[in-house]
């Protein structure tokens, strides 16, 4: 059975430190644009719940996937799906598809890290 509300915890979290890190990555890379620093909240705010809760499912519903191989395929349709809006709207973002790969892996381990703590 799934407990909805631990669920529900866990994403808020992980959508929270998305956002600050995937930020802090923008101002890295050199995003000053406001219009851009709002995408990369925005593209977040529209990936992060759907890789969140599909994981979720994966994990605690014990079907018959490797959890690690359904992880990478999420994370790299988050990317393609961040990329392409990147692509699209950004004023500012250079080498949208770079970008996207880095500012995800970054946040991703991150997140990993934060996970082990």
């Amino acid at each position: 059975m799934i407990n909805w509300s631990l669920m529900i915890r866990g994403w808020l979290i992980s959508l929270s430190l998305t956002l600050v890190l995937e930020l802090a990555y923008a101002l890295l890379w050199g995003v000053r644009d406001w219009h851009d620093l709002i995408l990369t909240v925005l593209v977040n705010i529209l990936t992060n719940p759907v890789v969140v809760f599909a994981a979720y499912f994966i994990r605690f519903r014990h079907l018959p996937v490797n959890y690690g191989l359904a992880t990478l395929l999420l994370e790299t349709l988050a990317v393609i799906t961040e990329a392409l809006l990147y692509k699209k709207h950004a004023q500012t973002i250079s080498r949208p598809w770079l970008f996207a790969l880095s500012a995800n892996s970054f946040s991703y381990a991150m997140g990993e890290i934060v996970n082990r703590m």
